[in-house]
């Protein structure tokens, strides 16, 4: 499972590039868009709470080489514990919050893989419109639409 790492703006969609997108399914490609960003935050608080547990936990074990100074020793692994302990409930919360999101991502995502498959343009003749839609989302945001999952 491959993300880009890449940035959406909240307003993606302006004139100049709405003739890639059908106005049936400009909605659900904003809220696709806007949920995709969000997504990207969310895994980078992720990843960084994950390293600051690391570091704390790191940090508790280390605490422990002062055996001359039993009570420095002592309290500066409970501050780091307790540290620890923090850390460790914000990144549940971080990993909860991000598992959500991508849950939603992950089905706007099939909904609008789904409309490339049927009925994406209104066109009667066959159209190159649904791959000039993938290739479009390729190069402007780097998610392909060719059957991968994100």
């Amino acid at each position: 499972m491959g993300v880009f790492v890449q940035q959406v703006p909240s307003r993606v969609l302006n004139t100049a590039e709405s003739n890639h997108v059908p106005k049936h399914i400009r909605g659900v490609l904003e809220e696709f868009l806007r949920r995709y960003s969000e997504l990207q935050r969310v895994r980078h608080r992720e990843v960084a709470c994950l390293m600051a547990v690391i570091l704390f936990g790191f940090l508790s074990l280390w605490g422990m080489l002062f055996p001359k100074y039993p009570a420095i020793s002592f309290w500066l692994n409970s501050l780091l514990l307790v540290g620890f302990i923090l850390t460790l409930v914000q990144y549940a919360k971080a990993r909860r919050v991000s598992q959500h999101v991508y849950i939603n991502v992950h089905i706007l995502y099939h909904h609008l893989l789904g409309k490339l498959e049927v009925g994406f343009c209104e066109h009667e003749s066959p159209c190159q419109c649904a791959e000039i839609f993938r290739k479009y989302m390729w190069n402007r945001y780097g998610i392909s639409f060719y059957g991968n999952s994100i």
